[in-house]
């Protein structure tokens, strides 16, 4: 079946990308330079590189290729344009994945089973070497842009009514690699901390990221009061269980805790303050309360009652 009109833009422009040359960050380069026996100082990143490309399949090769054949952010921002216009289902994205192999690998003339594409990749130091791409791997690069995980368009609409072009881009990547499946809720959720936010004093990335996580992790049907509620005590006995793990390491080392029988999985005590104040704050945004009147919220199974007077028996304080 012949691709979209989109789906054949949206092709040409990652395959421009990757034919202008795959940024390269160092610590991926030194992976693959330990990997292949290279000193990470004083060694030929470009020869190193040539050797890999000249047996990527290779059982040891494979993985390290597929490293260095990976989207980082430089190119996740400058697709994400391309991508939010196209707008691609995940019919379309798979589409796209056998396009840009078949123009890379086909489109030069190479049979695609035997002799991968031979891109440039950019060194940290600013020079080139040679990158194999097969066409498994191309597939495999475009499948991590996540083409098919567009968001929602009310959420792009306020994201360009709200934030600068550079604020915009990052939150628009953000959200497309957050890998929630986008319902009416989720978006309603996001969208109000989006409208409500204050852009100068809150850290909207932060947030967001944060609150991706908490609503894949609340689940579905989503019911935020709740979910809040529950989450910020989960969080607040992991802040206890750290704030003792400090006093403890206070008075002696971890070797000697656990030579006295203590045993406790190690919570990270600034990482659940910082989850708590973008849970508080989401709290005030998106429901008008504070962290402590989440704390409010009290289920109470009332049985069955046949009549009001039954009812009213069942309530607390009324059962005399």
């Amino acid at each position: 079946m012949e691709a979209s009109q989109a789906v054949r833009a949206l092709a040409g422009e990652i395959c421009a990308v990757l034919e202008a040359g795959l940024p390269q960050d160092q610590a991926s380069l030194d992976t693959v330079l330990a990997a292949l026996g290279e000193p990470l100082h004083g060694s030929d990143a470009a020869a190193a590189l040539a050797r890999l490309a000249a047996d990527p399949e290779g059982s040891e090769h494979a993985p390290l290729a597929a490293l260095l054949l990976s989207p980082g952010p430089p190119v996740l921002r400058a697709l994400e344009p391309a991508l939010a216009r196209a707008d691609l289902d995940a019919a379309g994205a798979e589409a796209l994945a056998d396009l840009v192999a078949q123009r890379l690998v086909d489109g030069r003339g190479r049979a695609p089973a035997l002799l991968p594409a031979l891109l440039p990749a950019l060194l940290p130091d600013g020079s080139q070497a040679e990158l194999a791409a097969s066409p498994d791997g191309l597939r495999a690069f475009v499948r991590r842009l996540l083409p098919q995980a567009t968001a929602p368009a009310e959420l792009r609409a306020i994201l360009a009514r709200r934030c600068g072009p550079d604020l915009e881009l990052e939150l628009a990547v953000l959200l497309r690699h957050c890998r929630l499946a986008w319902t009416p809720e989720r978006a309603f959720f996001l969208a109000t901390l989006l409208e409500r936010a204050n852009l100068e004093e809150d850290d909207l990335p932060g947030l967001i990221a944060w609150a991706t996580r908490f609503l894949d992790i609340a689940g579905l049907p989503l019911e935020p009061r709740s979910a809040l509620a529950r989450r910020r005590q989960a969080l607040l006995a992991q802040l206890r269980q750290a704030e003792f793990m400090e006093q403890a390491l206070s008075r002696g080392s971890y070797e000697t805790l656990m030579s006295q029988g203590l045993r406790l999985a190690h919570v990270h005590g600034p990482d659940v303050r910082a989850e708590l104040a973008f849970l508080e704050r989401a709290g005030v945004l998106v429901l008008g309360l504070p962290g402590e009147a989440l704390d409010e919220v009290r289920v109470r199974d009332l049985d069955q009652a046949e009549d009001a007077r039954e009812l009213l028996l069942l309530l607390p304080g009324l059962e005399d």
